[in-house]
């Protein structure tokens, strides 16, 4: 948009001008909708008005950049390859073993072929997008909720929730000196987006510091004989940062520089960060930065260390039997794969292969989401090592599982409080769906949330050109048990993680300050982000301040009136009031 959003008054009146957007996401739950219009929704409204307010710009330097690589063919972060991989051609006589190998990699080239696509498409419509608004002075978000009570921009394909790309694009339209701190936040910035985030605050502006010339160079020649930027996780970001820092240095004095990059603070997998709120628990806490250390915790290297381990255990052990006799007992045969697989990840894990799994693990992942994450890492792993992962496809496949199940069996272990507390959410949400009924609560700052998850049906019509799916959605369907109860510790803790973002989103605003947010990473000024660093940490403080577990437990007693709920998990000895000078909570 390029004029403010209407205000949200009511569930049916915000957003666009013209163009009418739904206040929640609700995947046509008729359940939730009524629910709506029932619920106080203030706290809710007032913090997605305060997002929509923001004015946004384009980021011409980063644009220009974009359209570079894309004219030029330059696959960097985002802007994917033009060329197709190549389909082998078909031998004019095959054997029969022959042919189904040939089949598969042609498939496998075929699905690459349509992913790139995909990624070419998703590329132009950002650029596009990025195009049309690139000389208006303003530019505006609206948002809505999804149905646990996210808050999310409107616009599907630019804005800041979207890729390393989207989020360079997008800088704030209103600039604001830096001040006295302003400089040593954007080289800390700078510092995160180039991976060197496991340091000090100051060990990373100093890591800036030493980069210097290379920071220069990104920005006189970006594509010259120095790629150090090209290399970052979010390249553009970092282009992005490094052209302010540049321009804030030689306008000669950087304090009055009006800068307009927003500065992010992330969560320390923000996740973990509230279960061991909500259980008290000092162990969990340590690990994920909610106590005062002198440097971050890094809860990912510590699984790692453990994997590590156990799977050198693992490799190091000997066959008491013959491998390739045919008669090998289950046991014999389960341990055989085990060996096998240590033996072929071992050397190959790092912090990166085990961070996804850890960080989506207290959201729910599955054995099999596990074992998907882990095998992307390894499969690039093995790639640079010069192995044909299309010859090795099953023993890969079997190794990542074995890693999967690692992986999840240490987190289990590490974790104690985050797992009784992910153990009590589950073992609530069997009993409401064992009585046929969606799981359903009302979050810390007023959205009821019902649980969407049926048996959904779908009828096939068959034309001459093409299959149609039809998918019917109505609270008549079946529930699905089983997404009932696995969905909901992930879908609670999103609710949480919601609240305090908006409830945080709301006392920006009183302070008339700028602040956007990506989930668990929040954006402002670089020169206020000593202040937005205080009202996170209160506004999370005041969140977990409430009995949350306890105000959810009597919500399902009073509506579930037939069910006898197990007892809260006892708390901890963390004290909420830490988080108020641990340094790297978000950081």
């Amino acid at each position: 948009m390029v004029v403010p959003p209407n205000e949200w008054t009511d569930v049916n009146n915000g957003g666009y001008e013209t163009i009418k957007v739904p206040f929640m996401r609700t995947r046509h739950c008729k359940t939730q909708k009524d629910s709506l219009y029932r619920s106080d929704l203030s706290k809710v409204m007032e913090g997605l008005n305060v997002l929509g307010k923001i004015p946004w710009k384009i980021n011409q330097k980063v644009l220009d950049t974009a359209l570079k690589c894309w004219d030029d063919g330059i696959v960097l972060g985002d802007i994917p390859s033009k060329v197709d991989y190549d389909v082998p051609p078909q031998p004019e006589s095959l054997k029969y073993r022959d042919y189904n190998t040939l089949g598969d990699i042609e498939k496998k080239h075929h699905l690459k072929n349509m992913d790139l696509h995909s990624l070419r498409c998703s590329a132009l419509l950002k650029l596009n997008q990025a195009k049309k608004f690139r000389d208006f002075e303003e530019i505006f978000f609206p948002y809505n909720v999804d149905f646990r009570g996210r808050a999310y921009p409107v616009p599907p394909h630019l804005s800041i929730v979207g890729s390393d790309l989207c989020r360079a694009l997008l800088v704030f339209a209103h600039p604001k000196p830096l001040g006295k701190n302003g400089l040593y936040w954007l080289k800390v910035h700078l510092a995160n987006l180039a991976g060197a985030d496991k340091m000090s605050f100051d060990g990373r502006a100093q890591f800036a510091d030493e980069n210097m010339d290379n920071i220069r160079a990104a920005v006189n020649e970006p594509f010259g004989e120095n790629n150090w930027w090209t290399k970052f996780d979010d390249p553009f970001q970092g282009l992005a940062t490094c052209h302010e820092i540049v321009q804030a240095i030689d306008s000669g004095d950087p304090e009055n520089y009006l800068c307009c990059v927003p500065v992010h603070m992330d969560g320390s997998c923000n996740g973990l960060q509230h279960y061991a709120a909500l259980g008290r628990d000092r162990g969990g806490g340590k690990a994920v930065n909610l106590c005062v250390a002198d440097k971050p915790q890094d809860v990912y290297i510590g699984v790692m260390h453990e994997v590590i381990r156990r799977v050198e255990v693992d490799a190091d052990q000997m066959f008491e039997f013959d491998e390739n006799s045919t008669d090998l007992t289950r046991t014999q045969k389960a341990l055989l794969k085990q060996i096998k697989s240590a033996r072929l990840v071992n050397g190959l894990i790092d912090r990166g292969v085990v961070k996804r799994t850890v960080m989506t693990s207290v959201y729910g992942v599955t054995y099999i989401g596990a074992k998907n994450q882990i095998s992307e890492k390894i499969k690039e792993k093995l790639e640079e090592k010069g192995h044909d992962i299309d010859e090795i496809e099953s023993e890969i496949h079997t190794a990542c599982g074995y890693l999967a199940s690692l992986t999840m069996e240490v987190m289990g272990q590490q974790f104690k409080g985050a797992r009784q507390t992910m153990n009590w959410l589950t073992e609530c949400a069997r009993l409401i769906a064992a009585q046929g009924q969606p799981v359903s609560f009302i979050s810390p700052i007023g959205v009821p949330v019902v649980q969407p998850y049926r048996q959904r049906r779908t009828f096939t019509v068959v034309t001459l050109l093409q299959n149609i799916i039809l998918t019917n959605n109505s609270d008549m369907l079946p529930l699905h048990r089983q997404r009932q109860v696995s969905a909901f510790p992930p879908n609670y803790v999103h609710s949480l993680d919601s609240s305090h973002m908006l409830l945080t989103a709301i006392e920006m605003q009183k302070r008339g300050l700028h602040f956007s947010a990506v989930h668990d990473s929040y954006w402002t000024h670089p020169c206020d982000i000593e202040e937005m660093n205080v009202v996170l940490r209160e506004s999370f403080i005041d969140l977990y301040n409430r009995p949350l577990l306890q105000e959810l437990k009597t919500m399902w007693e009073l509506r579930y009136s037939s069910i006898t709920f197990p007892d809260i998990p006892a708390q901890g000895d963390l004290d909420l009031k830490e988080v108020r000078s641990a340094p790297y909570f978000f950081q």
